[in-house]
């Protein structure tokens, strides 16, 4: 293999001389032809009027910087009507004009710049004998063009958070591909009207339940057929029966403090009365929130003017103002390491060892490797526990008393939508006891898995009977979902015939995030934009740019 195939040198090109150094590798090269043709004008001119040397920086060998000194002669154009008097040859499938890098190692910088970014480049080149500052990256990404979009028919259409809450972008995928076609800077309906109205070929659209969304598709693709995705319909009912547990926190509650054991190993906490103190101001100040938000409410104000006003989040106004009394906050409860031997340490009570020492090093033996701390307020709990002959209550021990392991609205909404069979004992009781205090919830739950069960098995023949259901029931949260499957009814009725899911849009959206996390701070909505379009691994070699 000569130096000429090592390195990839065109035929017209030849190497004059290699010099080794201790980290750069340094190679002669010149043009074998005697003659050149005008850049201008196309002549061919063989009157030569002098010559440069050009650097120009390739692919590391063997650990080594590559250095080319390219040997370039001008011409003299010898076409008297042409204005460009003197040319330098080029040599346009080795190095771009004026460029500092010969075309392969231009595409790896590029290739690299679309995984990782300008700075990630530049913290990664040094070690594959590569010199690139994340400005010349991004420079080499910005001159790549664009994609070309061929015709879409089947379209899927997500949002994507800029800043959580704040501001938010569009993605549009080809779901017939699966590939990315664009990013949209806003989520607003007149920008996807526009996009829409140039791409007329698109017959259906997979879309989430946002309202923009689907007022910018009937604008922009009238004739097209709208899809609600599947996956947010049912995030859509999980979220109205949350919802509805909300409004019914103190039936929870209630629930809980039916279902706890007499003998119950509560949680002891050492709180100073400090501590205790803060925690009851707290409390006053969310009930006062609590109270200031329903006055307010009552009197007709909005969520989002309420929410300016109290400098309150705008789900939070809705919480308090649905609650039908104030939502206590659910202890929280953290594993302990001495729970897994709790059953252990109550059979050996119960045979007769009361001795907390004792007790501790029988589970250190079995693995326990805390102190004995937790055994003794264990023990101590026993000992004071009002079944127990012959002790009495103590002030803390009905204090632990109170304490009793709660469930939020969130997990008792995941309670309910998990199968009988999987639920614990426990969590069985307090489903069944929060069931019977309250019907209301139950028959919000058969409600709204029925939805589920029909988006599942695609019987949107029993949409509209559902439909009747919900609204009869008297269940404020039920009905507003309901009524809002109504305004969006044709897309949820395709949703349940149609086989085109959000699934790929939702991976796509995934791929998205890390990349935007990967330029937080840095980088704006054009370089993601470019990112995502131009997947590394499809880049083809002859659309890259000719680095300058």
């Amino acid at each position: 293999m000569t130096i000429a195939t090592l390195f990839n040198l065109p035929g017209d090109l030849q190497v004059v001389s290699v010099t080794l150094l201790t980290n750069v590798l340094w190679i002669a090269v010149c043009s074998q032809s005697q003659i050149s043709s005008c850049p201008r004008c196309g002549a061919v001119s063989n009157h030569l009027h002098s010559s440069y040397t050009r650097t120009l920086a390739d692919r590391p060998c063997a650990d080594r910087e590559v250095r080319i000194r390219l040997h370039v002669r001008t011409f003299r154009c010898r076409n008297s009507a042409c204005t460009q008097r003197v040319f330098a040859e080029r040599f346009p499938t080795y190095a771009g004009l004026r460029a500092r890098t010969t075309l392969r190692l231009a595409h790896e910088v590029t290739t690299l710049g679309f995984a990782l970014g300008g700075r990630g480049v530049e913290r990664i080149a040094p070690a594959l004998g590569v010199q690139v500052s994340d400005q010349t990256v991004l420079r080499l990404l910005a001159r790549v063009p664009e994609p070309t979009v061929g015709p879409v028919t089947i379209l899927g259409v997500d949002d994507f958070a800029f800043r959580r809450g704040r501001t938010y972008g569009t993605i549009l995928l080809d779901l017939e591909q699966h590939r990315v076609i664009d990013l949209l800077p806003d989520r607003s309906q007149e920008t996807l009207a526009r996009w829409l109205q140039q791409h007329p070929q698109i017959r259906l659209i997979s879309r989430d339940r946002g309202g923009d969304y689907a007022a910018g598709a009937r604008v922009g693709a009238p004739h097209a057929e709208q899809i609600a995705d599947r996956f947010h319909l049912l995030v859509n009912a999980g979220d109205a029966f949350e919802r509805c547990l909300t409004r019914h926190s103190a039936a929870l509650n209630e629930a809980a403090h039916a279902c706890a054991p007499e003998d119950a190993t509560a949680r002891m906490t050492k709180h100073t009365p400090a501590e205790l103190r803060h925690q009851q101001e707290r409390r006053a100040q969310r009930q006062a929130r609590y109270e200031r938000v329903v006055h307010l409410s009552q009197q007709g104000v909005a969520a989002a003017q309420i929410a300016r006003q109290l400098g309150m989040a705008r789900g939070t106004v809705l919480k308090y103002a649905r609650a039908a009394s104030f939502p206590e906050m659910a202890p929280r409860s953290r594993p302990r390491q001495i729970d897994p031997y709790l059953d252990y340490l109550r059979a050996r009570w119960n045979a007769g060892e009361h001795n907390a020492q004792a007790l501790w090093r029988e589970i250190r033996a079995q693995g326990y490797n805390a102190g004995d701390e937790q055994v003794r307020r264990v023990v101590n709990q026993w000992r004071t526990n009002p079944h127990h002959p012959g002790a009495q209550p103590t002030e803390a021990a009905v204090t632990a008393k109170q304490e009793v392991k709660g469930y939020s609205a969130h997990k008792t909404r995941w309670l309910f939508w998990k199968p009988a069979s999987e639920l614990r004992v426990a969590e069985a009781r307090y489903v069944a006891t929060l069931a019977r205090l309250c019907p209301q919830i139950t028959t919000a739950q058969t409600l709204l898995l029925a939805f589920c069960t029909l988006l599942q098995e695609r019987a949107h023949a029993r949409l509209d009977r559902w439909l009747e259901q919900c609204e009869a029931s008297g269940i404020l949260e039920v009905v507003g979902f309901a009524q809002g499957i109504r305004r969006d009814y044709a897309a949820v009725r395709a949703a349940a015939t149609a086989e085109w899911s959000q699934g790929a849009v939702e991976g796509h959206v995934n791929r998205l995030k890390m990349l935007k996390r990967q330029m937080y701070g840095r980088a704006g909505f054009a370089l993601l934009r470019r990112r995502v379009l131009h997947q590394a691994a499809n880049v083809p070699k002859a659309n890259l740019p000719l680095c300058t």
